[in-house]
């Protein structure tokens, strides 16, 4: 990853500039001269010298259309401030390859100073998948200004929070290790995903393991994943059932919960019966999950 190289060419007078441009980024998507300035707390020389260099490594996007020239953070940027700190926190040391791409985000391996491997998922919702963000009005609330930093940050919290939540039930999900901004450290995830694996040689089996996870999660973790399928529960070669992706997932007490909970079910019934001919009562499976 081309932003991993440029930390070693980072001093962190730029790392603060970088940051005053995040701070102001909060008001309006571009940053002028003054509020940098004032935000970094440095001379105006020192500043106009920091933002040369920055822009010139690729990290900012210059606007002079106005009366006064301002500044914005691309994702290279983002990408290299929340590295930046995730390496200060001792979480991760180096990054990897990348492992998975999704609509939302990418995955990259990544390791600590011990040798452990993780995936770093990094959310990217931002350009690209404005439209759809009115999804996540329930945790982006209303705001006037939206700026995709902030959309990729509220969204990697929310995954962190619900990583934390069903780790503590036991499952095979995830440990969360830690994150920054719009980065989520987590295990390595191994397996495929559900949509890429032609043959199971205990599909029932599977389907059943899928459904007892969620039952545990809806009933002791009360948590819905209100997004579920084929493209999120992962198998690996024993078997073992991960259920990843919990960006929207709601609360069993959410007005929606119901209706969320049954279309995940059988969203995972259909797929069952379609792709490996497994017959299943969904209205049986649904109310075993209403029972104490």
């Amino acid at each position: 990853m081309e932003v991993a190289k440029l930390l070693t060419k980072i001093d962190k007078e730029d790392l603060r500039i970088l940051m005053a441009i995040e701070i102001g980024m909060k008001r309006s998507e571009f940053v002028t001269v003054n509020n940098i300035k004032f935000y970094s707390r440095y001379k105006m020389e020192e500043t106009l010298f920091r933002l040369k260099k920055v822009h010139k490594l690729g990290l900012i996007i210059r606007d002079s259309s106005k009366h006064e020239i301002a500044y914005t953070l691309n994702s290279k940027a983002y990408d290299l401030l929340a590295l930046h700190a995730l390496v200060e926190k001792n979480i991760i040391s180096q990054l990897g390859p990348l492992i998975g791409k999704g609509k939302e985000s990418d995955v990259y391996g990544c390791m600590d100073d011990n040798g452990n491997v993780y995936a770093a998922k990094f959310y990217r919702m931002g350009r690209t998948s404005f439209k759809n963000i009115k999804q996540l009005r329930d945790i982006i609330g209303e705001r006037g200004h939206l700026s995709w930093l902030y959309v990729n940050r509220l969204a990697a919290k929310r995954e962190y929070e619900a990583l934390e939540k069903i780790y503590e039930l036991k499952l095979s999900t995830p440990k969360p290790i830690g994150y920054n901004r719009h980065i989520i450290i987590m295990s390595y995830l191994r397996g495929k995903e559900l949509i890429y694996i032609k043959n199971i040689k205990n599909p029932l089996k599977i389907f059943k393991r899928i459904i007892k996870q969620l039952k545990i999660i809806y009933k002791k973790g009360k948590m819905i994943h209100g997004d579920l399928g084929e493209f999120n529960i992962v198998v690996d070669e024993k078997g073992t059932i991960l259920i990843i992706d919990w960006l929207q997932w709601v609360s069993t007490d959410h007005p929606n919960a119901n209706l969320l909970l049954e279309r995940d079910i059988e969203n995972v019934c259909n797929y069952f019966q379609k792709k490996f001919n497994i017959e299943s009562n969904i209205d049986e499976i649904i109310s075993s999950f209403y029972k104490n």
